[in-house]
């Protein structure tokens, strides 16, 4: 259950949640909640009629339903019939909580180090802690969270909110809208050595990261800045936590990366591309637009676009899967021939 500071009433949700509503009777909704934890003041969704028995003894101040509903499975409680009660609830959800971001004053922490030469916008969060270098920029109503380290020259846009303990190195762009979630590393050196002369050798990354509007980075992921150039994070784009994405990569728009993805350096990802959990890429590949590679995939060759791959090397999903019918088979095929190779033998 989440409580809000502030509350709404049922007109104001239906004035930004259009639908039809069965009203039972008037309340102030000031949580959303599952349905089964629900009170009278909560906002509750119901999309599968596996949880109807939930539904039917749920206490919720309103239900958000699907529009061919039977309404007198629960005749008494507020109803609010929708094409798509859950995305409509998400909406809710993300208004609210506008809504009370808006409300809250915003402060700079006397305890934050701020260079003189910094710009900082209007209506800006600075929490405790925080360490802001020289010639930095932050955008208005942008909130930079609790020890967080922001190096000198970065960039950082509008509406951002960056979580406690992120460190975004020097020279880094980050645009408007975007989520660093806590233990964030933006921007540190590529991983490039050359060995001679019997050592390891670092090669200098000078280069930087330029996150686009919208981007949201889970927790202690880590996106490395490129050795020249720029590693690029594209607009709308959805990182989960412990992701690793190399040196000068470069990610396309609304793609999708799940938790422990690693990229090797100089991979490029298209647009709306999804690769699932533990995925490992190696560098100079391309993932082109729409394509998919399933949970543990190694990826060792180029993805086409609107491909479905998975397994180790990610081949194409339909002829993985055949392979996978086939090595179930495996062992009774080697029991038959191993039989007929001796029936050969006996002369039968």
């Amino acid at each position: 259950m989440k409580t809000f500071l502030i509350h709404l009433s049922l007109q104001q949700i239906t004035s930004k949640i259009q639908g039809k509503l069965h009203l039972k009777n008037d309340t102030i909704l000031t949580n959303v909640a599952e349905l089964k934890e629900a009170n009278e003041n909560s906002v509750c969704f119901f999309e599968n009629y596996k949880f109807l028995d939930d539904l039917k003894s749920s206490k919720a101040g309103l239900i958000f339903i699907p529009q061919d509903f039977d309404i007198n499975l629960k005749p008494d409680t507020n109803l609010l019939l929708l094409e798509k009660p859950y995305i409509s609830f998400v909406i809710l959800i993300k208004y609210w909580l506008e809504l009370c971001s808006s409300k809250k004053k915003r402060e700079i922490s006397n305890t934050a180090k701020i260079s003189n030469s910094a710009q900082i916008d209007k209506n800006v969060a600075i929490g405790n802690n925080v360490v802001i270098e020289d010639f930095v920029k932050i955008g208005m109503n942008s909130i930079i969270e609790a020890n967080s380290v922001i190096q000198k020259n970065v960039q950082i846009g509008s509406n951002c909110h960056i979580y406690p303990n992120v460190t975004i190195y020097e020279d880094c762009i980050i645009k408007d809208k975007v989520i660093l979630h806590a233990g964030c590393i933006i921007g540190a050196d590529g991983f490039g050595y050359i060995f001679y002369e019997g050592k390891h050798n670092k090669i200098p990354q000078v280069g930087n990261v330029i996150i686009e509007d919208e981007v949201e980075i889970g927790a202690n992921s880590a996106i490395d800045r490129a050795t020249i150039g720029s590693t690029i994070i594209g607009k709308g784009t959805k990182i989960d936590n412990l992701v690793q994405v190399g040196h000068n990569c470069n990610i396309g728009e609304n793609s999708i990366l799940c938790a422990q993805v690693g990229l090797a350096g100089s991979t490029e990802i298209g647009n709306v591309v999804y690769l699932a959990g533990q995925v490992g890429v190696a560098g100079h590949l391309k993932i082109d637009d729409e394509a998919m590679v399933g949970a543990q995939s190694g990826v060792a060759k180029d993805v086409p676009k609107k491909a479905k791959y998975f397994g180790t090397p990610a081949l194409d999903a339909i002829q993985q899967k055949r392979m996978f019918i086939s090595l179930k088979k495996l062992p009774e095929i080697i029991k038959k021939m191993k039989r007929d190779n001796r029936n050969s033998r006996n002369g039968k």
